[in-house]
């Protein structure tokens, strides 16, 4: 058996917690980051991957989705992870097992799990943290069990259909030019290559999508979200999902 990690990780954490739940499998293991990984392949029925995607206001991201729908299986078996930021799962959950089940992936497990919110960071702070490791840890055990007996997931995935409408966040986004040393780390990593090759410091934002990768991969944080829109929502939005929510999974 071979697992193969796919993730579409702006902030890093989605990516921590498909790799939290690899690491319970003893096995040989390859990485398929959508953040770069945009081709098509194809697994076999041997292989079993773990699939993690951020949460988008209930969805999952639009580029996320066409990269993930170039990965084909072959009845391979498949964990889903939605990863959130103690707001709402909303549709991302059920719309990635039905993006995996469409694409010949034979779902056994999902998982809904909570990570610092990549946006608003006074919200869920720490997570993930001891007490959801471990109930991922938990949910990983029983996944082995799902692989060796060959069972296909028999929980009813919370959602609903047509899917949540993708919305575009108003915040802008910032660079300060006066520590931003012109790394181009940012133009790189931007799935929407939303960020001109020729000035780091702009940024397109109808083709932004605010996934928080070029804030979180600037090595002099120099980029942030700023404005009226955005300030404005941060104490309200804080506020409103202050209450810890938890990891909830599917079998």
């Amino acid at each position: 058996m071979k697992i193969t990690k796919i993730f579409f990780s702006p902030s890093g954490t989605t990516k921590k917690v498909v790799e939290q739940i690899a690491s319970n499998f003893e096995c040989e293991s390859q990485i398929r980051d959508l953040m770069h990984f945009d081709s098509s392949y194809k697994f076999t029925k041997d292989d079993v991957v773990i699939v993690g995607m951020p949460v988008f206001a209930g969805r999952i991201p639009k580029t996320a989705r066409d990269r993930l729908s170039k990965l084909t299986g072959n009845n391979t078996k498949a964990i889903a992870v939605a990863n959130y930021g103690n707001a709402k799962v909303g549709d991302a959950l059920l719309e990635l097992v039905d993006v995996l089940g469409e694409n010949n992936f034979n779902v056994i497990a999902a998982i809904s799990t909570v990570s610092h919110h990549s946006i608003f960071d006074g919200v869920a702070v720490g997570r993930p943290d001891s007490e959801d490791i471990e109930k991922i840890n938990e949910f990983s055990k029983k996944c082995m069990e799902k692989i060796e007996s060959g069972e296909s997931i028999e929980s009813e995935i919370p959602g609903n259909k047509p899917y949540v409408d993708y919305k575009q966040l108003p915040f802008i986004l910032n660079c300060d030019e006066s520590i931003c040393i012109f790394c181009c780390e940012c133009i790189t990593i931007c799935p929407e290559k939303a960020i001109p090759d020729d000035d780091p410091a702009d940024v397109d934002l109808d083709s932004c999508s605010r996934c928080t990768a070029c804030i979180h991969f600037c090595p002099e944080n120099a980029r942030s979200f700023t404005g009226e829109a955005f300030e404005a929502k941060k104490p309200e939005f804080e506020s409103a999902n202050s209450q810890r929510k938890e990891v909830e999974y599917y079998l």
